[in-house]
């Protein structure tokens, strides 16, 4: 299995594969990462603070503020596990093992993936945001992590998912998550009625 070293930055939020996230950089440290990774390749390992499987992200833009601070604009790109850490410098880095997707057992993933696409419709109108349309992939992969990013659950539970090593597992997972989430959401709109 292949072994990089990769600058690493922990975050409280989580990054999944296709999908983007907004940072905003102000400690020292990790200026120093953004600066080093836009001289070098644009990328750099995002993990949630205390977890070892995090996504490599590709910056997509970015600004750099009067006084040294950053946005940047992440795209997730593939996932990886940190095989072990260090803090060399003024920012940790780690050698991490790339993690490969894989569909699993196709009829389940695509089963999986047909119930997510219809339980996460469901989903987003009890959250009162259905009307905003969100393109699913037809990607197993793709759409497993897609939907996983916005599920307005525990960023724990988001790790979890970030996870599971081939999507069929993560679908299933997502089946049961949304199940859940749409009888929680009837619950509260029937004690409102």
């Amino acid at each position: 299995m292949t072994r990089d070293r990769i600058p690493i930055f922990p975050l409280h939020n989580l990054l999944l594969p296709h999908t983007d996230l907004g940072v905003h950089v102000f400690e020292e440290p990790y200026r120093a990462l953004v600066r080093h990774s836009l001289g070098n390749g644009h990328s750099f390992g995002v993990v949630l603070v205390d977890s070892l499987v995090g996504t490599l992200a590709r910056i997509g833009g970015y600004a750099r503020l009067p006084d040294g601070r950053y946005l940047l604009e992440l795209e997730g790109t593939k996932r990886f596990r940190i095989v072990d850490s260090h803090q060399n410098g003024s920012y940790p880095t780690a050698r991490v093992e790339w993690l490969h997707e894989h569909i699993g057992n196709f009829a389940d993933a695509r089963r999986a993936g047909d119930d997510v696409a219809a339980l996460f419709q469901t989903y987003r109108m009890y959250r009162g945001d259905g009307d905003l349309p969100v393109q699913l992939p037809i990607d197993p992969v793709a759409r497993s992590f897609v939907v996983a990013s916005q599920l307005r659950i525990d960023v724990e539970d988001k790790q979890l998912l970030l996870e599971c090593e081939a999507a069929d597992e993560r679908l299933e997972a997502e089946v049961a998550i949304l199940h859940r989430e749409i009888e929680q959401l009837e619950e509260l709109r029937s004690t409102r009625a």
